[in-house]
């Protein structure tokens, strides 16, 4: 055939496994899936998250002016409301906590507290009352109102979070890129596979040697599969996208919606690492019931890599084993997103781990294809992999 027509026929295979997608069941159901999936992610929290929390604050008769000032202020700061029971006296405070329609009761020096209580309202609670105590005796001393605000205005220390990752939320993203990663590479893999194993099995693929090149089926196989799985990540990946940037309809930083495009593009390079040789190993075979034991050893590698990433690299992102993890080609794609995820992997080694990765994709590729190549013409039995293996010059 024409080296003019190469890509008219691999754009007619990719056509081919494409139509074949979009016509499957299968593949609709988990397409809605991910529709449902990505809406969900967008609105169920909004639909759990309702109102900000109220705690209730029982006294005798009004609670004061400096206990309700510093409440009213750590539940501005904090994101809760308070509101104020005033009650005739100790018993009614206690029956008001006992009977629910209070969190935290003020009686004189008894505080009381509901079992279920959320043990930090109870413990600003206390503050007020200490710090509204400490006023008055500083008073009694002779302490002027200028030298009490000077003492209560002391701050404490400063707050510095420290931890594997800078923000929580984010690190949650990384983590659950990495493992829709994993799946969409697994799925999109076995598919090709299973295209190869049938096509072959079944003396389609003689067919189609009859018009077209061995590299052409194989390179129409894979686009035709990228494609259907890369528009499957986007039905899942942009209403997340949408709520995080345009309506901040999800407590996460804006950066997070960068690591979720940049999971996308190791998608991309994952899938182009692994599709040649899960389409290689299938062509090894006679029979279609073959595929799996084919293609284990490949599925095994991509296993060990998402165990690697999701065990190693989310529990310490800055450990050895993590970088050479998102650095090595065949782990990359599922280890660094979350590790750039926890916000201190270093620019250049993303770089260079995507360098890595597409110069992976390239030998990859050529390997799988001559491999590819030599098994599609051979039929009537299971071959072994040094019967294919690319010849040395």
């Amino acid at each position: 055939m024409p080296d003019s027509g190469w890509s008219e026929g691999t754009r007619l295979v990719a056509g081919r496994s494409l139509s074949e997608g979009l016509h499957s069941r299968t593949v609709r159901i988990t397409t809605l899936i991910l529709l449902l999936v990505g809406l969900a992610v967008v609105f169920v929290p909004r639909m759990l998250s309702g109102d900000e929390p109220t705690y209730t604050l029982a006294t005798i008769g009004e609670a004061s002016a400096s206990v309700q000032a510093q409440l009213d202020a750590a539940g501005e700061a904090a994101g809760f409301g308070v509101a104020y029971l005033p009650v005739a006296d100790t018993a009614a405070v206690e029956a008001a906590v006992r009977e629910g329609d209070a969190t935290v009761g003020l009686a004189e020096e008894t505080m009381f507290v509901r079992t279920d209580a959320p043990g930090a309202f109870p413990v600003l609670v206390a503050q007020a009352v200490v710090a509204q105590e400490s006023v008055g005796k500083l008073r009694e001393a002779g302490l002027t109102p200028e030298q009490i605000a000077e003492v209560s205005s002391v701050a404490p220390p400063t707050q510095v979070e420290v931890g594997p990752v800078q923000d929580e939320g984010r690190a949650a993203v990384g983590f659950i890129v990495g493992i829709v990663l994993y799946m969409a590479i697994m799925f999109s893999g076995n598919t090709i596979a299973m295209n190869v194993g049938v096509e072959k099995s079944t003396r389609i693929a003689e067919v189609l040697l009859a018009v077209l090149r061995p590299s052409q089926i194989l390179v129409g196989n894979v686009v035709g599969i990228g494609v259907q799985t890369l528009a499957q990540l986007l039905v899942l990946a942009v209403p997340i996208l949408a709520a995080i940037t345009v309506t901040d309809g999800l407590d996460l930083p804006a950066v997070a919606a960068g690591d979720i495009l940049l999971g996308v593009a190791w998608f991309v390079l994952g899938f182009l690492m692994y599709a040649f040789l899960f389409a290689a190993a299938a062509a090894l075979v006679d029979k279609v019931t073959e595929v799996g034991s084919a293609i284990m050893p490949v599925t095994t590698v991509l296993v060990l890599a998402y165990l690697g990433a999701v065990i190693m690299v989310q529990q310490d992102p800055g450990s050895a084993l993590s970088v050479a993890l998102s650095m090595f080609p065949l782990t990359s794609p599922m280890a660094m997103p979350i590790r750039w995820s926890s916000g201190s992997v270093p620019e250049w080694q993303l770089v260079l781990s995507m360098l890595l990765a597409v110069g992976a994709a390239v030998l990859l590729a050529w390997f799988g294809s001559s491999v590819y190549r030599r098994a599609l013409v051979i039929t009537g039995r299971r071959l072994k992999l040094r019967e294919v293996l690319p010849e040395r010059t």
